[in-house]
């Protein structure tokens, strides 16, 4: 129980930069959020499973880590696809890498910063745990 809260809180916590605003407000861009990340298929699932691999009795241990490993991964992963995609059905109709880099603010990096460092923990947490 106390290797669910543990992970449980370190995952909550890299989610938190997202609820700052992440893309946009120069030149007439609206700010958004960066809850955008945890609404795409991608965080949505990152999420589920992240969730199910810690909260669920699995048969197979194994299992549990895997998908605990998989959603934390898929939040990094859920981030980058907004990096590069946020702007192109409302501001630029095209993939943009010098439009992403020019209008995402720091709190981005943060957010991605704090999310790799939960990949990391995650798997120092379940290392020294099972020791």
């Amino acid at each position: 129980m106390k290797k669910k809260i543990w992970l449980s809180a370190a995952f909550v916590i890299s989610l938190l930069p997202m609820l700052m605003n992440q893309y946009g407000g120069r030149r007439g861009v609206q700010e958004i959020s960066g809850i955008i990340n945890l609404r795409n298929p991608i965080g949505i699932l990152s999420v589920l499973l992240f969730a199910a691999g810690i909260w669920l009795s699995l048969p197979r241990k194994r299992v549990g880590k895997i998908l605990g490993a998989v959603g934390t991964i898929g939040i990094v992963i859920s981030e980058l696809y907004e990096f590069f995609t946020w702007h192109i059905l409302t501001v630029t109709g095209k993939l943009s890498l010098e439009f992403s880099l020019r209008h995402t603010f720091p709190a981005f990096y943060i957010g991605l910063a704090s999310s790799l460092a939960m990949v990391i923990a995650y798997f120092v947490i379940q290392k020294k745990l099972e020791e």
